[in-house]
């Protein structure tokens, strides 16, 4: 969708190196490590959560897709 954006090879390689050092912290402490979107179809979430909910953010129209965030990202 619009408004994403790509890193360079030396960007990506200092975002690896951060998020390595946070992931074996975080690893040390008991934590299990997941991956998913930070945003995602409007109607999915709205499925989850409910129409009137406060806890999605809604984003605009991207290309003819309906997008929100989820509030716990």
């Amino acid at each position: 969708p619009q408004g994403t954006r790509d890193y360079s090879p030396k960007q990506m390689a200092i975002r690896e190196r951060v998020f390595n050092v946070i992931i074996t912290c975080f690893k040390r402490h008991g934590a299990e490590v997941i991956d998913t979107p930070v945003f995602e179809l409007k109607e999915t979430l709205t499925g989850k959560y409910g129409e009137d909910s406060k806890l999605i953010y809604d984003l605009k129209d991207q290309g003819g897709e309906l997008l929100s965030l989820r509030y716990d990202l």
